[in-house]
């Protein structure tokens, strides 16, 4: 590579010297009460004109699937420019974006149907700032942060380390509205005497988030008709006829590469037995009355042959079971009324715990109607976990564990027929997966001269050797699995399957029969969550890399009411949190093709600018609000069966009350994304009387037309959002005050088919009036 290509490179022209936009021309959406016909977009024509300079960021780089997001090396500005602004203020009125390849013949633009733009971050930063990674504040009481972000935990923003004492203004602004699958084409200018005012800025950052969608066999890299690669079975994006112009990599569907896990209450009201108190971080509450402790006990998994109570010290409070000597795994009841809270169980020293001692847990179940089994003995002693596995010995037959269906990406064991060889899996949806490095040992491995069935018993650690091949812990009492068995010795489709439950249980303590202490087991339910409350984590499985699932809808919206997937891990199916940088979008079972064949490409920004008047310019700021959660994705559900075209439309709202007593509306911005758009509407609502007032605004975004010889930027499927505006002089009307008013917002897709991680993301540009 030439060194010239490694350089950012970085413009500055005179005011004086003419030029064109760089995205070409725009359209701008008409107010209720007014309209631009005698409004230029051409930012040569702005009033007192402007200069620019260019940044290129980069590089960055991607294989097929693949989600790139994370920081680019900042971008100085140049020395001129720096020491022009030093200590002074620059008011930037404007804004445009592209992706570009460098070449010897001039920067080309990469079509977005190749590389798809999901967002971007990008802030212009003064000397008395610098980019940091801040914690994200936590959300509830999960540990890991709910926004995936850049860096899991952690947002990326600049923070200002040196106040200045020369101006008022910030040393840092955000540069992120339309920053989206419509960026190009939006136009990202402000009326006079708006401008985002910034302090001495020395450098720029940007963080894009970029999905690879280049189908490397079919399509070239200069606007050649899009056409669809492979795509994980979950993708809702049509893969031909006339509709399939997108990729369905760009909804960020929930892949087998990933695995859920709930952490905030099960799908139904349960009890579960536990080898320690019940805990309220777990959802688990304590039973009080025998009566409600023989019933639960009854309505669990476990044989129950005796039910006792009592009034002791010599055993835990509450509710427990313990293993009958000699008859496991049947188990007996005991309800201790001594010291028995709502609050807490066995917390004082004088009262024995559940689970004290507990070193075993074993248990066993028959599966496909007999035609398999597994028995599992887990020794935190031995730090082993031992499986014996029983089938038939001409085919293949295994489990999954720890799942209830091969969509949650199970780790399995499969038993090959004819030799009985085992090999450890991730399984796909309905698919073979990734077959892992082989960890387990073989302690036996027999054939019954009888009836052909085959025993094999293995043995392995209970801590997992990567990420996907799962651990098992002694507090897990009851694995969900699944099992099947086959018609061939190789695994391939399953002449039989089921999904079920081992129940473990621990063994009793000491060597003798007469020196045997029983390990108790204490009993707790577990309330499920309501809708919207159902939290938990999402595991990349080739890494290992989890990002946090908590509270994200609140009750303001319309997603939550009509629980839309997006609001609960439990019926989570994608969109930005599935969707992190360095994930491949492609299931387990599914190889990354053209590995070989990186892409490169820089993301190029020029940004217009005056020099900061005191009697020209009125300081401006960003707000960027969400009516779909706190990620700000949604799904769009596909409309039923036999509804006329023109009808497939799906619609979300929210209500948005802007803070302060002097806010005022400069321009209005609409990320969503392509090609399921169709408009957002923004009117002031009467709180009392519950109905809408003004409108304010509506954007119906463009949608490509496919004609890219006229226009590069005009690709099929993909959208530019006309903007509102609003300035101090004709044509504009005047920013209207928002600050304390009620906003209801509404947003309109198409939903001729399914849309995982939609957008409806309000970027507002406002001002202190």
């Amino acid at each position: 590579m030439l060194h010239w290509q490694l350089l950012v490179l970085l413009l500055f022209l005179q005011e004086c010297t003419s030029f064109e936009n760089m995205n070409g021309k725009y359209i701008l959406a008409n107010t209720p009460h007014q309209t631009f016909n005698n409004w230029s977009t051409n930012f040569n024509d702005y009033p007192g004109g402007v200069e620019y300079f260019e940044v290129l960021a980069g590089p960055v780089t991607s294989t097929y699937s693949e989600v790139f997001w994370t920081p680019l090396p900042v971008v100085n500005l140049s020395e001129a420019l720096i020491k022009r602004f030093n200590n002074k203020a620059m008011a930037v009125v404007g804004l445009e974006a592209d992706q570009v390849r460098r070449t010897k013949d001039g920067d080309i633009s990469v079509p977005i149907s190749v590389a798809y733009n999901h967002h971007y971050g990008a802030n212009l930063v003064g000397k008395g700032s610098e980019m940091q990674h801040v914690p994200t504040p936590k959300v509830g009481k999960d540990k890991i942060a709910y926004h995936p972000g850049p860096k899991v935990g952690y947002s990326y923003v600049p923070v200002e380390v040196t106040p200045s004492n020369h101006t008022p203004f910030p040393s840092s602004i955000v540069l992120g509205y339309s920053n989206g699958g419509e960026y190009r084409k939006t136009y990202k200018g402000l009326a006079p005497p708006f401008a985002q005012i910034i302090e001495s800025p020395t450098h720029v950052s940007i963080v894009p988030m970029q999905i690879d969608t280049w189908n490397r066999d079919k399509m070239n890299l200069t606007n050649s008709p899009f056409v669809p690669g492979p795509a994980p079975k979950n993708s809702y994006a049509p893969v031909n006829g006339p509709d399939a112009i997108y990729s369905g990599l760009l909804e960020c569907p929930l892949t087998t590469r990933i695995r859920k896990k709930f952490t905030g209450g099960g799908w139904n009201d349960s009890v579960v037995a536990t080898l320690s108190p019940c805990s309220s971080k777990k959802k688990e509450e304590n039973i009080l009355t025998s009566e409600l402790c023989f019933a639960a006990a009854a309505a669990s998994v476990y044989n129950v042959v005796e039910n006792i109570t009592t009034r002791s010290g010599d055993s835990p409070s509450g509710c427990t079971l313990h293993v009958k000597e000699g008859s496991s795994p049947a188990v007996i009841v005991t309800f201790n009324q001594e010291k028995i809270s709502s609050l807490t169980m066995t917390t004082t020293t004088t009262m024995p715990s559940c689970g004290v001692g507990a070193d075993r847990t074993m248990g066993s179940r028959s599966t496909n109607h007999g035609k398999t089994s597994v028995t599992m003995s887990l020794s935190a002693s031995d730090n082993s976990v031992n499986i014996t596995l029983i089938g038939p010995s001409d085919v293949w037959y295994g489990i999954g564990f720890h799942a209830g269906s091969m969509s949650n990406s199970p780790y399995a064991m499969i038993v090959r027929g004819g030799d009985g060889r085992v090999t450890e899996h991730v399984l796909g949806n309905h698919a073979a997966g990734v077959q892992l490095k082989t960890t387990v040992r073989v302690l036996s491995n027999s054939v019954s001269s009888s009836n052909g069935v085959r025993t094999v018993i293995v043995t392995r650690s209970l801590k997992g050797a990567t990420p996907q091949h799962r651990n098992f812990q002694l507090s897990d009492l009851i694995v969900p699995i699944i099992s099947a068995y086959g018609t061939t010795k190789e695994l391939s489709y399953h002449a039989g399957k089921e999904s079920s439950n081992i129940q473990l249980l621990p063994s009793e303590i000491g060597g003798s029969a007469a020196k045997k202490k029983k390990v108790t087991m204490c009993l707790c339910t577990v309330p499920a969550a309501p809708f919207g409350q159902g939290l938990g984590t999402l595991e990349y499985l080739p890494t290992g890399e989890t990002i946090g699932f908590p509270f994200r809808c609140n009750s303001n919206e319309s997603v939550l009411h009509n629980m839309n997937p997006t609001c609960d891990v439990r019926t989570y199916v994608g969109g930005l949190s599935t969707c992190h940088h360095g994930w491949h979008l492609l299931d387990a079972d599914q190889e990354v093709p053209w590995s070989s064949q990186p892409l490169e490409y820089w993301m190029k920004f020029r940004v217009y600018f005056q020099e900061y008047q005191p009697s020209l310019h009125v300081e401006t700021f960003d707000i960027t609000w969400s009516i779909a959660g706190a990620t700000g994705e949604y799904d769009v559900p596909v409309c039923p069966p036999g509804t006329p075209v023109e009808n497939c439309t799906h619609e979300i709202t929210g209500i948005i009350v802007p803070p302060g007593d002097d806010l005022h509306f400069v321009a209005a911005h609409y990320h969503c994304h392509a090609p399921t758009c169709l408009s957002l509407e923004i009117w002031t609502w009467d709180v009392t009387k519950n109905k809408t007032i003004e409108l304010l605004c509506k954007e119906t975004p463009y949608h490509g037309k496919g004609n890219v010889s006229n226009d590069k930027f005009d690709e099929d499927g993909y959208i530019a959002v006309p903007i509102c505006m609003w300035g101090m002089e004709p044509p504009f009307e005047r920013p209207p005050l928002v600050s304390g008013v009620p906003l209801f917002v509404k947003a309109t897709t198409n939903n001729t088919y399914g849309h995982h991680g939609e957008m409806a993301l309000p970027q507002m540009l406002l001002a202190h009036m």
